[in-house]
């Protein structure tokens, strides 16, 4: 099937372009998304203009991305989960002595942070910048994994195919 691209598909093409497609794939995804139009004859001869619509369009998402990618440069998340009382501790931990010395590191470790009973998930950063009067998706948030530890972590959201923000949510352990 062939159809006029109306926003920018990855790996297929930009505005305006007529590409042609899988039937299915057009139906089921580009037409309701209104990401494309069919290329018809009169959609062939309204081109022009709906490639101006569409280039405003994206202009304007963008714009608005932006801006809300400033302002999640300033906003500072702080949630509270119960985590373990003691820190953990790194490799070597095994071959330590069983009884340890009173706030005496053993040899061969290294201190972690303590480790969170549960996670800290997109859907719960999201809430927490919707509390704050912000509106980000948690499809938008890449965690590559749930946040298990506490302390201050970097999670990067793509506002806009072109537009990353950097948002820092601490976690501190619940009183």
């Amino acid at each position: 099937m062939k159809v006029i691209l109306m926003q920018k598909v990855e790996r297929l093409g930009e505005p305006g372009q007529q590409v042609d497609v899988a039937d299915g794939y057009a139906r089921n995804f580009l037409l309701p998304k209104q990401l494309a139009v069919p290329a018809t004859p009169g959609h062939l001869k309204s081109l022009g203009q709906l490639t101006a619509q569409s280039k405003n369009r994206e202009e304007r998402t963008k714009r608005d991305a932006t801006a809300l990618a400033e302002r999640l440069a300033a906003v500072q998340i702080t949630l509270r989960r119960r985590a373990s009382e003691e820190e953990a501790a790194g490799p070597g931990d095994a071959a330590a002595p069983a009884v340890p010395a009173a706030d005496a590191p053993r040899p061969g470790e290294v201190a972690r942070p303590a480790r969170l009973f549960g996670s800290v998930t997109a859907q719960d950063v999201s809430q927490a910048l919707s509390a704050q009067g912000l509106t980000v998706d948690k499809k938008q948030i890449l965690l590559t994994e749930p946040i298990k530890t506490l302390g201050a972590h970097r999670v990067p959201v793509r506002l806009h195919t072109e537009v990353m923000a950097d948002l820092t949510v601490t976690i501190e352990r619940e009183a």
